[in-house]
Order: structure tokens, then C-alpha cells, then sequence
């Protein structure tokens, strides 16, 4: 059994930008097309969520998180759609039960995910 997000911090996100395949080929994941070509996606974890624009074939992200129930075990999918995005996206997380916290900096398709201390 892998361990769940159980708190999720968006610190920045600037010009983050995913491929709408991408996104429509993650597991669980429901992606619906609402008014001005806004995109949201849910279903990944139990706290997943991707909102955003459409422009051409790529998502704007204005909102992205993960957690709760089958974060710990989607993580991976998670961060490979990470390496297929462009721009920069920097967020924490406390692991369930307080046992770890980590930080994901991403930056152009580029994820390092580090323990942290607060």
C-alpha cells in the first residue's frame, strides 16, 4: 500500500502548459470542454484537479493539485504528465500521516521532487 497526499500547496505556477493528449491519456481521468475552451480534469486521485485554457493543442494550466485517496499510487503518472509540459510549476506536500514532505519544482518538462523540513 503506497502513502497518499493528504495536503497539497501550489507555491507558483507560471506559464505551465500540458498537451490536451497528455492530460486525456492519464488512468481515471475525466476531461470535459466547457465554454471559451475552458478545460477541467478531475479524476487522477481523489483531490485531482487541472483546470485551464485551450490553446491549440496544449492546456494553460491556471490550477493544478493532486491527493487524498490514489494520489500515492498515481503519483508517477502524475509526474510523467509533468515532463511533458512546458513553463514552470513549484508545490509541496505533506504525506499522509505527516511522515514526509517534499517539494516539486518543475520547470520545463524538468521535475525534481526533494524531502523537506518545516
Amino acid at each position: 500500500m503506497s502513502y497518499n497526499i493528504s495536503s497539497w500547496n501550489t507555491k507558483k505556477i507560471d506559464s505551465l502548459s500540458i498537451p490536451l493528449g497528455v492530460i486525456q491519456g492519464l488512468d481515471y481521468t475525466k476531461v470535459e470542454l466547457q465554454e471559451e475552451n475552458r478545460i477541467s480534469a478531475v479524476g487522477l486521485s481523489e483531490m485531482f484537479q487541472l483546470t485551464g485554457v485551450l490553446e491549440g493543442e496544449n492546456v494553460q494550466v491556471s490550477k493544478i493539485c493532486t491527493g487524498s485517496e490514489g494520489s500515492g499510487s498515481t503519483w508517477e503518472s502524475f509526474v510523467e504528465m509533468l515532463r511533458q509540459s512546458k513553463g514552470e510549476l513549484i508545490a509541496t506536500q505533506v504525506w499522509e500521516g505527516g511522515d514526509s514532505i517534499t517539494k516539486l519544482t518543475v520547470k520545463d518538462g524538468k521535475v525534481i521532487e526533494e524531502d523537506i523540513e518545516i
